[in-house]
């Protein structure tokens, strides 16, 4: 009976063995997959983990990730995620970048500012229209505890928007209680922020 007994695993040992599981699983890039408009993470504990680590997308009804262009490239650029098409077919940084212009004509002007204020260190969230593109939380801020308290629309250099346009944006972010930023990009990529307020009384 003695040579028959299985060797218990000593529970120390069982913890750490899943924390080197999740810890191997955190440094994979995690694999995602382009569908029209968004990128999607269909393992749920994949998407988690980006959702977890710095807010990225919008978690789904179906425990899935909703990825935009923007903070897909982003990702790809860190080694965070990979991104096959819809053929399956995995594609590389540059081949992304050329697919999310072709489907989306902003997508160069918005990406700059998307990463210029990543790299600033705050969390940008998903903003409330095609022109307000993003919701822009303090440094460290926690997703549910606290609220964005300005909102960012791009703009990029030989972009025009017409005042009434303009001033219907900026009524709608300040009954949102919300400041709004123009970002504008220049012909070298460079990002400059200007705050505006109601044009007109």
């Amino acid at each position: 009976m003695g040579n028959q007994e299985k060797k218990q695993k000593n529970p120390e040992d069982e913890i750490l063995e899943v924390q080197k599981t999740k810890k191997k699983k955190a440094s994979e890039p995690i694999l995602c997959k382009l569908k029209h408009k968004e990128i999607i993470v269909e393992d749920h504990q994949d998407a988690r983990i980006i959702y977890d680590n710095g807010y990225y997308g919008l978690l789904n009804k179906d425990k899935t990730l909703s990825l935009n262009f923007e903070e897909a490239l982003h990702l790809l650029e860190r080694d965070v995620i990979q991104i096959a098409d819809e053929n399956g077919v995995w594609l590389n940084v540059s081949n992304c970048a050329r697919i999310f212009s072709e489907r989306k004509d902003s997508f160069w002007s918005d990406y700059l500012v998307y990463k210029d204020l990543r790299n600033r260190g705050y969390i940008v969230g998903q903003g409330i229209s095609d022109t307000v593109r993003y919701r822009l939380y303090p440094r460290g801020a926690k997703i549910g505890q606290e609220v964005a308290k300005i909102m960012v629309s791009p703009l990029g250099e030989g972009m025009t928007i017409n005042i009434e346009s303009l001033d219907e944006i900026v009524t709608q972010t300040q009954s949102l209680k919300k400041k709004l930023l123009i970002a504008c990009v220049d012909r070298l990529g460079d990002v400059s922020y200007y705050e505006l307020q109601t044009l007109f009384n």
